[in-house]
């Protein structure tokens, strides 16, 4: 067993990945391989986007009409204060509002 030392103990067990002290090989490269496929809604604030509040219906052809929305943008969100109150205006799946 050589001389003295870690190595040379009695019940001496090296553990996976050990490297002596180094950093591991895991812990020194970036993690991979998790990309969730919940597609988070864009959140649109009715109080600073007012024109939301006129629409006769809400759409996300006539919210992307009066506020501009990234081509990949499918979800939308409203929030603020009288957000609840547009609930029953909302003619479309893909809009939601705190209420709903």
């Amino acid at each position: 067993k050589g001389h003295k030392g870690q190595k040379a103990r009695k019940g001496y067990n090296e553990k996976r990945n050990f490297e002596g002290g180094q950093q591991p090989l895991a812990r020194r490269l970036p993690k991979i391989g998790f990309t969730s496929r919940v597609v988070k809604p864009t959140i649109i604030n009715v109080e600073k986007v007012k024109e939301i509040a006129t629409l006769a219906e809400i759409t996300m052809e006539s919210i992307r009409s009066i506020h501009r929305l990234a081509k990949s943008v499918t979800h939308v969100k409203l929030v603020g204060a009288s957000a609840k109150d547009l609930a029953s205006k909302i003619k479309d799946e893909n809009v939601t509002t705190t209420g709903n």
